[in-house]
């Protein structure tokens, strides 16, 4: 009797587990939703995961929700405040001036251990090698000369010459670029945008569709990114906002053919300048630069002067890599000059100096912001002053 007092505790222990159990299995029962609701949501689980796997890989454009819509809008505001360009340029001037600065002040006199650290700090400030040999020369001759002797001789002398570079390698007439309909200029003007991807090109030709529109003329821009999928769109929201007119044929999906309707189209409506974009491409990919050539010969087709401008988009973040594009755009396509994005966000502005002495390409334009007023004009002393 005492033995089976024993075994009681675990008797009633083990018919308690079997009673959860039981109970825990009847509690999910109810809740499992029917088979035909499983399956269901599974599908649609599964249609959400491939639609968002596509736009990840940029096939399809994602559906954003209202206020997303909105707060993303407002990243790209109608209008903004004038930037100064010196503050724009603070991370440049900090990665040059700065550290020609930290090496300098402190000196009551040169020496040639300072000339040696002033030709490191130039070779990774991303001039570009012939651009610093330029400077190096310009400099050590003064030193030599007994002409500088101390920091402000140094800046002073990279100043002139970074000058004196901007000028005898045709620095851009901004003025003359707009002046559209003056001087015997045909029309329409073709402006076409190349550069490579991400490095600004749909939020360019926005920000020169305003630019020109203001001037009251009639401005067609042509969505000639048809790889893209979401170009087109992104680039009627800049049209709208520039109000001027856009070519966007979804039915056709090879660029050339997009350039040639355009072109006609502009013709035919008297628009006074089309601007033509294009699928950005890696200067390495040769098939897409002959696809390039390909649009600006289709051009040539209907307007045997055209393009009269082919812009190159250079990211001043790609720094020394931005020279190398350059050289294979330039190679390919004439180039006329370059448009420099983002300098408001970069340490690397000073590739603008290697654009002018390494290639000769006039800086037409610099990007200093996202708004759609933040183009403007480059300016060879503004922007010299501002790094030095």
């Amino acid at each position: 009797m005492l033995g089976q007092v024993q075994y009681l505790p675990l008797i009633f222990g083990l018919i308690t587990g079997v009673i959860l159990v039981i109970g825990f299995y009847k509690f999910r029962k109810k809740k499992e939703l029917p088979a035909k609701d499983k399956k269901q949501i599974d599908e649609v689980a599964r249609e959400i995961i491939a639609k968002n796997r596509q736009a990840d890989l940029g096939l399809v454009a994602r559906e954003l929700p209202a206020h997303k819509k909105e707060k993303q809008e407002a990243k790209v505001p109608l209008k903004s405040e004038r930037k100064d360009l010196k503050e724009a340029l603070r991370g440049t001037k900090a990665n040059l001036f700065g550290r020609i600065q930290n090496v300098f002040t402190s000196k009551d006199s040169l020496t040639d251990e300072d000339m040696e650290n002033l030709e490191e700090i130039l070779y990774t400030s991303d001039l570009g090698p012939g651009t610093v040999q330029r400077l190096l020369e310009s400099v050590n001759d003064k030193f030599e000369k007994k002409e500088i002797s101390d920091f402000t001789g140094v800046c002073n002398a990279l100043k002139s010459e970074m000058l004196h570079i901007f000028q005898i390698n045709k620095e851009s007439d901004y003025e003359e670029l707009f002046n559209i309909g003056n001087h015997g200029k045909t029309k329409p003007q073709v402006w076409m945008i190349v550069g490579v991807n991400g490095a600004g090109k749909t939020t360019t030709i926005g920000k020169l569709a305003n630019t020109l529109s203001k001037k009251d003329l009639k401005i067609m821009v042509a969505a000639g990114d048809t790889f893209r999928a979401a170009a087109g769109d992104q680039l009627k929201v800049w049209s709208e906002r520039a109000n001027v007119e856009i070519f966007f044929p979804e039915n056709i999906k090879d660029p050339s053919a997009v350039a040639y309707d355009a072109c006609e189209k502009a013709k035919a409506q008297g628009i006074d300048v089309l601007i033509i974009d294009t699928a950005g491409r890696l200067h390495t990919q040769d098939n897409l630069m002959e696809e390039l050539k390909k649009m600006k010969r289709v051009i040539q087709k209907v307007i045997p002067e055209g393009p009269h401008e082919t812009l190159l988009v250079l990211d001043s973040n790609s720094g020394q890599n931005a020279l190398i594009q350059a050289d294979k755009f330039h190679t390919a396509l004439d180039v006329s000059g370059v448009v420099l994005t983002k300098l408001d966000g970069s340490a690397k502005g000073g590739v603008a100096v290697g654009l002018a002495c390494e290639y000769s390409l006039p800086i037409k334009m610099i990007g200093v912001g996202e708004g759609i007023d933040d183009l403007r004009p480059f300016n060879s002393q503004e922007f010299v002053d501002s790094i030095l």
